[in-house]
């Protein structure tokens, strides 16, 4: 799983490098992934018992992630026994270029229907929920010295980070020297609108609210590119997901804290660079009133 994270380092030289001391600026970015919207009078806001109707969807890669053929999945809830026709879950056909204006359309029902016979207009709400792979790629600088006085950089003050479009966001990057180390402390936030989980989590199984796969919320795999001699304190890729120290694991959506131990370095910048993956859950709702016949 950590090897796909690696397919996102390059991503990283597309980001805009960061010269000179590090700025207190953060760059703010869109928090969209994959988008879906259904399409409009498909359905339609009101139907009539026994007649037909279409259901599409329009999912769109809005965000700064590739998403390979079928690593989406779309699941329409709310259906019961009384609406047929309906073909749920459904995946994207196509490779989701990043930052896309193209959507692909999901046909979950060409002739759907409503067969129960009603006496009064019946309101059925429609839940559409997404659940699809995804990362972040995030660069900074830090200063590396052992002064807070360094003419080279500047230990003080939030540095500036650059993040790719996604859900999932770093802000609050920092740093202090405490003895000969160097602390560098950020965070992992959910910017968006749904809820985060660790990449290998199942997609069908949470759509179906089994318990072990809801311990995996809240949790990323995470990858620090940087200079030698830096540790994090992260967890182990498997449950339960023990602590470790290194550059690769899964963490917390939250505080990251890492260390470097200096031992006469010159004072100098370094490149920082966080690269999340993940597996992103989020919905839409639409009403439908049912008319009868």
């Amino acid at each position: 799983m950590m090897k796909q994270i690696f397919t996102l380092v390059f991503l990283a030289l597309l980001l805009t490098g960061i010269a000179g001391c590090p700025s207190q600026t953060t760059t703010t970015v869109s928090t969209a992934g994959v988008t879906m919207a259904f399409v409009e009078n498909a359905p339609p806001a009101s139907i009539t018992v026994n007649r037909d109707f279409p259901v599409y969807v329009d999912i769109k890669n809005t965000g700064g992630s590739y998403v390979n053929k079928g690593e989406s999945k779309f699941y329409l809830s709310g259906i019961g026994y009384n609406l047929e026709g309906i073909s749920t879950p459904l995946t994207n056909a196509n490779y989701l270029e990043k930052e896309s204006d193209f959507a692909e359309r999901l046909i979950f029902a060409r002739n759907a229907k409503w067969t129960f016979e009603l006496q009064s207009i019946f309101i059925l709400p429609l839940l559409l929920t997404s659940c699809y792979n995804y990362g972040t790629v995030t660069q900074s600088t830090v200063c590396v010295s052992a002064s807070n006085e360094s003419k080279i950089c500047s230990i003080a003050g939030e540095k500036s980070v650059k993040n790719t479009i996604a859900p999932i966001q770093i802000s609050a990057l920092t740093e202090k020297v405490a003895g000969n180390k160097l602390a560098v402390s950020f965070n992992i936030e959910n910017k968006g609108t749904g809820q985060v989980y660790i990449a290998d989590s199942d997609c069908d199984k949470l759509q179906q609210s089994d318990i072990n796969e809801a311990l995996k919320q809240k949790r990323v795999l995470i990858a620090i590119k940087t200079e030698p001699g830096f540790t994090c304190k992260l967890e182990s890729e498997t449950a339960p997901y023990g602590p470790v120290k290194g550059l690769s694991g899964t963490t917390s959506i939250g505080s990251v804290e890492c260390e470097k131990q200096l031992e006469g370095e010159e004072d100098h910048l370094a490149p920082f660079t966080i690269i999340l993956q993940y597996k992103y859950r989020d919905s839409i709702s639409k009403s439908l009133s049912i008319l009868p016949a």
